[in-house]
């Protein structure tokens, strides 16, 4: 049993490891093949992480950053749920506002980040607002549309059962919307990140995407990269910590789904 576990365990950690192995000695290989500044091998930004994160200016613009994203992408998806919960499950409501919930969300995230640096200035809460904007419309469309969508059976049943509306959106309607809500939320999750970095790129001094800005125009390249690559391992461990989530809270959509 000991070596079917162990076996067992080799081959997860394979299935996990060999990509980003293979993708780092492709990397290495094109780096040295180049030798473009620029493109600095994997081996020289890992050697010089300690020495960059040690820096009391990528640590503070780390914090700043997390602030952000996770003050932002709270608000912006608690309001989402709460408006597309309340949407969803009043027609007449839904039919007047969805058409303009659309339009706003068909402006790319980008593209409201001046605005509302023009409307709040370029400080901490500008920044959390953009990212809140840019998560709120996604979150509020995907409840809208799980809501909307309950199975009239369990409505009918429910109206029989004589729940009111607040029993039948909390005990039949959210429940039932649980898993395409909870992939709304995941899926919100990039984009919090990429407006986030994209909010603190313009005119910000605070952030890891001032830092990155910062280190590109100095020529710390290495430091350039040290700050994507935190970006990137940043918006993995959400993504993957919030799978995790997923499975814990409503393990029968991915079971029904056929996902693993």
């Amino acid at each position: 049993m000991e070596s079917l576990s162990m076996k067992r365990a080799i081959t997860m950690i394979f299935k996990f490891t060999w990509f980003p192995i293979l993708f780092l000695a492709i990397w290495e290989l094109a780096s040295r093949l180049a030798s473009n500044p620029f493109f600095p091998e994997p081996s020289k930004i890992i050697a010089a992480t300690k020495d960059v994160y040690t820096k009391e200016w990528l640590s503070q613009s780390l914090s700043t950053s997390l602030f952000t994203l996770f003050a932002g992408y709270l608000i912006g998806s608690g309001a989402g749920l709460i408006l597309g919960a309340i949407l969803g499950s009043q027609e007449i409501l839904r039919s007047i506002f969805t058409p303009i919930t659309n339009f706003i969300r068909s402006i790319p995230s980008a593209a409201k980040v001046p605005v509302i640096i023009a409307l709040f200035g370029i400080g901490l809460s500008s920044r959390v607002t953009t990212v809140a904007v840019a998560v709120l419309f996604p979150v509020l469309l995907t409840t809208l549309r799980a809501v909307a969508n309950t199975d009239r059976s369990m409505l009918d049943y429910s109206k029989l059962l004589r729940f009111g509306y607040f029993r039948s959106l909390f005990q039949v309607r959210i429940p039932a919307a649980t898993g395409e809500i909870l992939a709304g939320l995941q899926a919100s999750i990039q984009i919090a990140v990429l407006v986030m970095v994209i909010s603190e790129m313009i005119g910000s001094g605070k952030g890891l995407g001032a830092f990155v800005i910062r280190a590109q125009s100095t020529y710390m390249i290495t430091d350039m990269w040290v700050g994507i690559l935190t970006l990137g391992i940043i918006g993995l461990l959400l993504t993957e910590g919030f799978r995790l989530l997923e499975r814990k809270v409503a393990p029968w959509y991915f079971s029904s789904k056929g996902l693993q």
